[in-house]
């Protein structure tokens, strides 16, 4: 069978009613193929949420049957089992003991296996079904995953530029102090006062570090800026804050909002609106007007 006969829940329903109940903070929705056992049809539909409102630390699993929700004997339930033991969260980038989690499991078929004399839930020991499961969670998880990265490596950013912003000041008059003695040692050399030179003080290329080398006329200037008052512990400060600034804005992406996303242009439109389209596993049939492009081929269908 195709499941051509089954009415399943439909991606764009099951996120629409996560969104309004729970609220979460993302979401992720996916559809497995149809399969079949017994000769009889099902469809497995997912999604996994992270955060939301009376939300609760750890995996909370909600399960439907054939769009009937099932409120009781959940731990023997195949959406709770392969949750808690079948999934790595850790692969996702997903802490399945501190983050909230929610996963939302709907099952449709001709004849639903239920266990026990309540019919409360689904075992796991139809391979078919268990394995359906698994892959429609592992793809909402991989979609969450690409978000997490760009919301971690985005957060990893915004800490290290604060790092860096706290210690500018104190960089900056320690800069300028080494500056301001530079300047004073050649006003001094240049009245013929001697210094006696510091013990520390390394012969040049004799010490394995590498080290920059300025000309004699880069140097004059810099001494010259910091007598005119050109060259002051602000203005180092000004440009040590616009330096953190360019490389935070070059990793993070100057079209890059907070939630990791492209940031919408004045051209965008702002009520664009999530497509959801059923995915057609056999030769459509009584199509017409079909919709052809260079990389798809558009099949209108009354669902």
């Amino acid at each position: 069978p195709d499941g051509g006969c089954l009415s399943p829940l439909g991606e764009y329903n099951l996120n629409l009613g996560i969104q309004k109940v729970v609220e979460p903070e993302i979401i992720a929705t996916a559809r497995d193929k149809p399969g079949a056992y017994d000769g009889h049809p099902f469809i497995v539909e997912a999604a996994v949420s992270l955060g939301g409102k009376d939300a609760k630390e750890g995996i909370t699993v909600v399960r439907f049957a054939n769009r009937i929700p099932l409120l009781f004997e959940g731990g023997a339930d195949v959406a709770t089992r392969v949750a808690n033991s079948k999934i790595k969260w850790s692969t996702y980038k997903i802490d399945h003991k501190k983050d909230r989690i929610g996963v939302f499991v709907s099952i449709v078929s001709t004849k639903v296996p239920f266990k026990g004399t309540g019919k409360e839930y689904i075992g796991d020991d139809i391979t078919e079904i268990q394995l359906s499961v698994k892959r429609a969670l592992q793809s909402c998880c991989q979609q969450l995953r690409a978000h997490l990265a760009k919301r971690n490596a985005l957060r990893d950013v915004k800490e290290r530029k604060s790092r860096l912003l706290k210690y500018i000041p104190d960089v900056s008059r320690s800069l300028f102090g080494i500056l301001e003695g530079m300047r004073k040692r050649k006003l001094e050399e240049e009245e013929g006062v001697g210094r006696r030179a510091s013990p520390r003080k390394r012969v040049a290329g004799q010490s394995p570090a590498k080290r920059l080398k300025m000309s004699e006329r880069e140097k004059t200037t810099i001494m010259n800026n910091i007598s005119q008052g050109k060259l002051t512990v602000d203005t180092i400060k000004e440009r040590l804050i616009e330096a953190v600034e360019v490389t935070a804005n070059a990793a993070i992406g100057d079209n890059e909002d907070e939630d990791g996303g492209k940031s919408k242009s004045k051209n965008d439109d702002s009520q664009r609106q999530p497509l959801y389209i059923v995915p057609i596993y056999d030769d459509p049939k009584q199509i017409q007007h079909v919709i052809q492009h260079p990389l798809f081929d558009f099949f209108p269908m009354n669902v």
